[in-house]
């Protein structure tokens, strides 16, 4: 019997050649592998368990999660969340940390305690717990992520998208477990049959004969269903040979291209391919070229296509290589995953972050031009001191903001960038005699250090004007920014006589303010006299 009356002929034809003694090749084995692997679509909704004592935010949750595919409990303690995950299965959980009585923290303990729902991905949320330790906290009882109030609905319907499918994935592979098992099963009683019929061999042929017609029917139904869950599945996919003919592909691979592709032509689906910053990307150079020419899975590349209207559509594909069982590659794989709707959030969010920006710098505008006003208005001179140091404050966090804002990490931030910014907005207060020499090592910084930072920078800047220039109004101020040591120094340098930082914090509300500040960095203030005089800041 040759190989390809065995791959035309099913499982049966398989346990009948394995009864005469001959053992199945590689290549066979792959193929029944394969056909065994295709995951069933679940159509019926996740449940996803969301607690939090106040039912407005409960409602709140339900309005931004209000899908087909999910079914929300609600749960308004602790008490009630326990007795809903005694009684249904759960997906995910939306936890608010606040809670009286139990909080949120000990119930994802008791819950990851539970071997039946110690799997179940917990997303903390809350307005209150916005620091490091709090955050690691959360983590370490078991959650996934960590949100705060007010949600981001878009970001909440992402994170949430995420683990409900990712849930009705391991569903899917469970029912392929079973599946396996029951067809393993199928199998041995087919084997014990086919031994039993060895007793004659008139009977051995006639069931034989009988088995390989009902294995037909039954292969040629698989393929039938197999056709048909893959056409099913809402992801784009075709598959091609060694040669990358074309050998299938499903109806979302027609409407993400635009066009119908063709049986036996190459594997060029799309009709141009582009690079995400929009130049164009040559067909052998793409992640289906070389996934079959180097022979591995691509992973984690980001592609435009263009569609035979003119309208481009960027995707993520994930071409793989079909092997045989000698490990020769027999074809590949592709599925093309549309991440336009991706694509559109991170653009509406960055609108939303620069109407952020634009308010925040008007109101601090606003509040500069108020207190330079008041200033000018001001008969005391110590009011007119007061107001003038409020105003280089002001000036120094809207500097550190327009940093903030112009980045494209959402995290962190350039601090040659950031000095800039600071320094030249101070320097717009001081005499023009006066130069700052400020540099910068190429570091990145958490943007959880810029507000207080630019403050810092602001006191000693201002500080060494008055007192560092010995009365002359004109020099040179040195501004540095660097790393030692495995933490940053952040310092102030002039070439006036310098001061005793015990003799002077207690009435200077400037360098209380510094204090305060470096302990919010979670550093130090230091102050020396020599060589020159220097105010800095060490921190982590």
């Amino acid at each position: 019997m040759s190989e390809s009356d065995l791959n035309s002929r099913g499982p049966a034809a398989i346990s009948v050649a394995s009864s005469r003694g001959h053992d199945l090749n590689p290549g066979d084995k792959t193929k029944i592998a394969a056909a065994t692997t295709r995951m069933l679509p679940v159509q019926a909704p996740v449940n996803i368990l969301i607690v939090d004592d106040e039912p407005k935010n409960l409602t709140v949750l339900e309005a931004i999660l209000d899908a087909p595919g999910y079914r929300l409990v609600r749960a308004e303690s602790a008490e009630q969340a326990l007795l809903a995950l005694l009684a249904d299965e759960f997906a995910l959980l939306i936890l608010d940390i606040r809670m009286p009585g139990v909080t949120g923290l000990e119930l994802a303990q008791m819950i990851k305690a539970r071997k039946k729902t110690a799997s179940v991905p917990i997303i903390f949320l809350t307005a209150y717990y916005d620091d490091d330790q709090h955050v690691l906290e959360g983590y370490e009882t078991g959650a996934v992520d960590y949100a705060k109030k007010p949600v981001n609905p878009a970001i909440l319907r992402s994170k949430v998208g995420i683990f409900a499918e990712l849930y009705r994935k391991q569903r899917n592979l469970e029912e392929v477990n079973r599946a396996l098992v029951a067809e393993v099963c199928s199998r041995r009683h087919a084997e014990e049959q086919l031994r039993e019929l060895n007793n004659t061999l008139e009977q051995r042929v006639a069931e034989r004969t009988a088995s390989l017609q009902l294995s037909e029917a039954r292969l040629r139904d698989s393929e039938h269903q197999l056709q048909e869950l893959i056409a099913a599945i809402p992801a784009a996919i075709y598959t091609t040979d060694a040669q990358g003919k074309i050998t299938y592909f499903n109806e979302a691979a027609t409407e993400l291209v635009g066009h119908t592709p063709t049986t036996g032509s190459e594997w060029r689906v799309t009709w141009k391919l582009y690079h995400p910053n929009g130049t164009p990307l040559p067909y052998d150079q793409c992640p289906m070229a070389i996934a079959l020419k180097e022979g591995r899975a691509i992973r984690n590349a980001e592609v435009v296509a263009e569609r035979p209207d003119g309208t481009r559509v960027p995707f993520i594909p994930y071409p793989t290589p079909l092997r045989d069982g000698a490990g020769k590659v027999v074809g590949a794989i592709n599925m093309l995953v549309d991440v336009s709707e991706r694509k559109q959030a991170e653009t509406q969010q960055r609108i939303l972050l620069n109407e952020l920006n634009h308010r925040v710098k008007n109101n601090m505008q606003m509040l500069q031009i108020l207190l330079e006003a008041g200033a000018r208005r001001a008969e005391s001179s110590e009011a007119r001191e007061v107001l003038d140091e409020a105003s280089g404050r002001v000036m120094a966090m809207a500097a550190a903001q327009r940093v903030l804002y112009t980045t494209h990490d959402a995290t962190r931030f350039n601090a040659r960038d950031f000095l800039n910014a600071v320094c030249e907005s101070a320097k717009q207060t001081f005499p023009q005699e006066l130069d700052i020499d400020y540099e910068a090592d190429a570091i990145q910084l958490s943007n959880d250090a810029a507000m207080p930072l630019a403050l810092i920078a602001n006191e000693l800047l201002t500080n060494a004007v008055k007192y560092g220039l010995n009365g002359q109004g004109a020099g040179t101020i040195r501004v540095r920014l660097r790393t030692a040591d495995e933490s940053f120094l952040f310092y102030v340098e002039d070439d006036g006589p310098g001061f005793d930082l015990q003799s002077v914090q207690r009435r200077s509300s400037g360098l209380a303010l510094v204090q305060g500040l470096a302990r919010q960095l979670g550093g130090k203030f230091e102050v020396t006299r020599t060589p020159a005089t220097r105010c800095g800041v060490r921190f982590q």
